[in-house]
């Protein structure tokens, strides 16, 4: 054997041993079972009439997923709700108790709601070949995913709010409006606590994280606050200059909207420096899903890496390690962190204490924001 062809031989053998050792390095399911288990549900879910799918996440925001995700299944029919975290889930009890057609998906951001349909019985506990792919924390119960882990911001009006007087943090926007309270009574914004669980989830996890600091941060704020029930109209409240500033503020809704021609002129925002609350928006196929097939694959496109980068440039955040900034128009998880600091990302988890706390919190709340 010649030279050349010794060294062919070797670069061959290496290749060859590399390829069998990345295989061996795989997950055995995602090997052996995942080219055959995708195939039987592709062909599953072309004997599927729809994929209905409920959830708080906007019009908007679904153009974009939808549009990617029929790239690579153009045959299933996605229709999207945006009901609200509450609605999401009263709607599927009345419906499927009532024997009507629900939904198959739901992608919702609250914690408290989750556990009662888990708890209930209701969530379909599917394994997701892409689930071997994400961090653990992403998948907290067998069948629950994590959709986008989306932040809560601080948002401001330009016009109103001049660049040196711009927060970054909770602490700065307190000493904004106690420097002139007149100016900034009714002017500044947030989410309603007792308006529906997202908003309770969200408050309920800042003051659960930095305790008694927390509260002495949303006493010092509820005098001037006049809270909201809708990401919208705090956006379009602050853009009108109605509001000066909102805080635990919709991102999905903020960045596609400053994104939009001349908003950026008007709308500006930042992450909370001090503790920016980090919604695990939920995925989980439900029990009486009647397009379980179109579902599953819904959901492994959601959790894959092509997925994720889809979900980023819909406006929400992915998280999964192998998304890059670059790849997004908006943020990643990974993204908060290195920005932020890990300490002040203030994940809003599915905590079991909130429902224990749930009456006391609001009743504490609602005194500090004068409801």
């Amino acid at each position: 054997m010649t030279h050349t062809l010794r060294i062919r031989a070797r670069l061959l053998l290496a290749a060859v041993a590399a390829t069998v050792l990345f295989v061996a390095s795989l997950p055995a399911a995602s090997v052996a079972n995942a080219p055959s288990e995708l195939d039987a549900l592709i062909a599953k879910s072309k004997t599927e009439s729809r994929l209905q799918i409920y959830a708080n996440v906007g019009s908007e925001n679904w153009q974009v997923l939808v549009k990617a995700f029929n790239r690579k299944y153009p045959w299933i029919q996605v229709e999207p709700l945006d009901l609200g975290p509450a609605e999401s889930f009263e709607r599927y009890y009345s419906e499927t108790a009532a024997g009507k057609h629900s939904a198959d998906v739901l992608v919702v951001a609250s914690p408290t709601s989750w556990l009662r349909f888990i708890d209930k019985g209701e969530l379909e506990p599917v394994e997701a070949i892409e689930g071997a792919a994400l961090p653990a924390w992403s998948k907290p119960f067998k069948g629950l995913y994590t959709f986008s882990t989306d932040p809560l911001i601080l948002m401001y009006n330009k016009l109103t709010v001049p660049e040196q007087e711009r927060p970054k943090s909770l602490a700065q926007l307190v000493q904004l409006t106690n420097t002139d309270p007149k100016r900034f009574r009714n002017k500044i914004t947030t989410y309603d606590a007792t308006g529906h669980p997202f908003a309770e989830a969200a408050h309920w996890t800042y003051v659960h994280q930095r305790g008694a600091a927390g509260w002495k941060i949303l006493e010092a704020l509820g005098p001037v606050t006049r809270p909201e029930n809708a990401g919208g109209s705090m956006t379009e409240k602050i853009t009108t200059g109605e509001y000066s500033a909102a805080y635990f503020a919709s991102g999905v809704t903020t960045f596609l909207r400053t994104s939009e021609t001349g908003h950026d002129k008007i709308l500006g925002w930042n992450l909370i420096a001090d503790g920016t609350p980090v919604f695990i928006r939920g995925i989980g196929i439900t029990k009486h899903a009647t397009s379980k097939a179109s579902a599953r694959l819904f959901l492994e496109f959601a959790l894959s890496h092509d997925g994720q980068v889809a979900i980023g440039k819909a406006g929400l955040t992915p998280y999964r390690p192998d998304v890059k900034k670059s790849e997004v128009p908006y943020l990643t998880y990974q993204t908060i962190v290195d920005t932020i600091g890990e300490k002040n990302v203030l994940p809003i988890l599915y905590d079991r204490a909130l429902l224990k706390e749930e009456d006391s919190f609001l009743t504490r709340w609602k005194k500090v924001f004068k409801l």
